[in-house]
């Protein structure tokens, strides 16, 4: 019978295991037990593998545990938080409250090579800013012990001074992780766009190079964040960011920035023959070609005229006489003049391509994004350097698509530039994107204010910017196909809800053995049938944003999952009928979950159900 029900996994994929499974399907003689046979597969890479002793690479201390940081599975889910969103019923936006590199894991499962863009502003390093508080074994307990979910008290974040010595392998040992998941939920025509500074730009490049391949490093921007010089510096006057860009492979392709009214000034002829604006262009060119010199005649006065002196025609003379037929030749305001190119608005490129340089003007500056922050709150700014939302708009331009539907990813929020960004963005060429922000609730040395983290601002900021927009443009909005998303849901990291979860993998034996005597129930008594639904639907591999009803099937409290796709039973303190399993095997879709002691220990009655659900061909998970 067990072969008939799946279980919810516990934990999110260990993608040692799924590597090893890859790695089997390709050479399957370099897998023995389970477990890679490094000999054998150096063996069979022969002169592809490096010596040991010529390794090229990014090496510091730290860098395995790092590594093995990424690798290791949590049992960690979400929270939903409805008093904490914005449109819960109807918006495709997340934005998650918890440290980023439980929840990556935790987006791995549905998200998945489904990111089409991911921006981060980590920390520069700069010996001010923090630096995330990891606890590798324990992760989690790191961060509820942070948030003073549990016990034991808050952990402040500390800052990473020079002093204290491995000042880069720290930073380091933070990203690389971080970096490695993001690059699993990027699409394989997505890219990944991180703000940084001179401080630590070498050794992001070096381990860019090494998490995304060097291959696949895109462009590194420089952005001019400052727009006046710092009259106390006492080297030079730093006034500029860099963003560096590294696509997930050769399937990404960068859009043009869109053409401005500036571009198109120069397009101000029209011969009203449905061509529409056209600008003059030079016919000749300075490579000379003996076939290209030759005199053009003005059919309007019967002058000759040659190309200058040492150059030629850009066309043979078919070409131009092609030219002149399709009334293609400009001859001056009044038809007299000497033979110029007629370029038409419409036949040049619809864009232009983006360059390396970006000035304040083209995207913004610093004191311009504190301001922007400072009018959305009515006071003073919480922040001394946000993203300007102009910088982020020009990436979003060139790295997605107003039509697709596309999701953006921005793991390190701070005051949810990002997300207004994708709202601006998407009001001003009618776009569909959605975002997923995450923000650590690190505390705000502020008060006479409700908004005590960091998390809370950006939520705030959300809220006043998506307001905004949709009144700044109410008028042009009407023209949409779907209403502009300006709503966002809310989730808190938590642990597990399902107590037979709790325990790491790397438990010994006898605590493992007495963490099942002291088991009760699957699932805390403290957490709500929505809760439970959250975790199990993440596990599953369903997006965060899933259409939720509740329903009622003979007399049952039942949550059904998209056009009743799913219907799940989670109280497992009352137990359902023969006659109630059978009228939710009746109205379900293709799948039914419910609590494993819901059935309270019932074979006969789990036996039933299995072969109601065997029987409609519907998939039986259990939690």
């Amino acid at each position: 019978m067990s072969s008939d029900i799946n279980e919810t996994p516990s934990t999110t994929p260990d993608f040692r295991t799924e590597l090893a499974a890859r790695l089997a399907e390709l050479v399957p003689e370099a897998i023995a037990d389970g477990k890679v046979d490094v000999t054998k597969l150096t063996e069979l890479l022969a002169e592809d593998a490096g010596s040991e002793s010529e390794r090229f690479g990014l090496f510091w201390p730290g860098k395995r545990r790092a590594l093995k940081a990424a690798q290791e599975p949590t049992t960690a889910t979400l929270k939903p938080c409805p008093d904490l969103s914005k449109d819960w019923d109807t918006t495709q936006n997340v934005f998650i409250e918890g440290d980023n590199l439980e929840v990556l894991k935790i987006l791995q499962r549905h998200y998945h090579g489904k990111i089409k863009m991911i921006y981060i502003d980590p920390p520069y390093n700069t010996g001010k800013d923090f630096v995330y508080p990891d606890n590798y074994k324990e992760g989690l307990q790191t961060y509820l012990e942070f948030t003073k979910q549990v016990d034991e008290g808050g952990k402040k974040l500390s800052t990473n001074s020079e002093s204290e010595g491995r000042y880069h392998s720290n930073w380091l040992n933070m990203m690389y992780p971080r970096l490695k998941l993001a690059r699993n939920l990027l699409a394989l025509d997505g890219v990944i766009a991180i703000s940084i500074d001179d401080t630590e730009l070498p050794h992001l490049r070096r381990l860019g190079d090494e998490v995304f391949g060097e291959r696949n490093f895109y462009a590194t921007v420089v952005w001019q964040k400052k727009y006046s010089p710092a009259n106390d510096a006492k080297r030079f006057s730093d006034v500029h960011d860099y963003v560096v860009l590294y696509a997930r492979s050769d399937q990404f392709v960068r859009r043009l920035f869109p053409r401005t009214a500036e571009n198109n000034k120069p397009y101000r002829f029209d011969d009203g023959d449905g061509r529409g604006l056209y600008r003059t262009g030079d016919l000749s060119v300075r490579t000379y070609s003996a076939a290209n010199d030759f005199p053009i005649t003005n059919p309007n006065t019967g002058d000759e005229h040659l190309p200058p002196s040492g150059g030629c025609w850009r066309y043979s003379k078919d070409g131009i006489q092609r030219l002149i037929s399709e009334n293609r030749i400009y001859w001056g305001k009044d038809g007299t003049g000497a033979p110029q190119l007629k370029r038409y608005l419409s036949e040049v490129q619809q864009g232009t391509v983006p360059m390396t340089l970006w000035s304040h003007e083209f995207a913004g500056h610093t004191d311009g994004a504190r301001k922007e922050v400072k009018d959305l709150f009515g006071t003073s700014a919480y922040f001394d350097t946000p993203k300007a939302t102009k910088l982020m708009q020009r990436l979003l331009q060139v790295c997605t698509s107003p039509e697709e539907g596309h999701i953006v990813l921005d793991f390190f929020a701070g005051s949810g530039t990002t997300a207004h960004a994708v709202m601006q963005q998407n009001a001003e060429d009618n776009g569909n994107r959605s975002f997923v922000q995450v923000q650590l609730p690190e505390p705000l040395d502020r008060s006479g204010d409700d908004l005590r983290t960091i998390a809370d601002v950006a939520r705030k900021r959300i809220d006043l910017a998506g307001d905004k927009i949709k009144a700044e443009l109410d008028g042009q909005l009407t023209d949409r196909d779907d209403l502009l998303d300006i709503g966002y849901r809310t989730y808190k990291l938590v642990d597990t809800n399902f107590t037979k979860w709790r325990v790491s993998s790397d438990v010994e034996s006898d605590a493992l053995e007495q963490h099942l005597l002291d088991l009760r129930d699957s699932s805390n008594d403290e957490a709500t049938a929505d809760d439970l639904l959250t975790e199990i639907l993440l596990k599953q591999g369903h997006s965060l944003t899933e259409r939720v009803e509740t329903v009622d099937v003979a007399g049952l409290d039942v949550r059904s999952v998209g056009d009743n796709l799913l219907l799940a039973y989670l109280d497992e303190h009352t137990k359902p009928t023969l006659e109630q399993l059978r009228a939710m095997a009746d109205t379900a879709g293709a799948k039914i979950v419910i609590l494993e002691d819901a059935f309270q220990g019932d074979d006969e009655l789990k036996t039933n159900m299995v072969q109601l659900c065997k029987t409609k061909n519907i998939e039986l998970w259990t939690a």
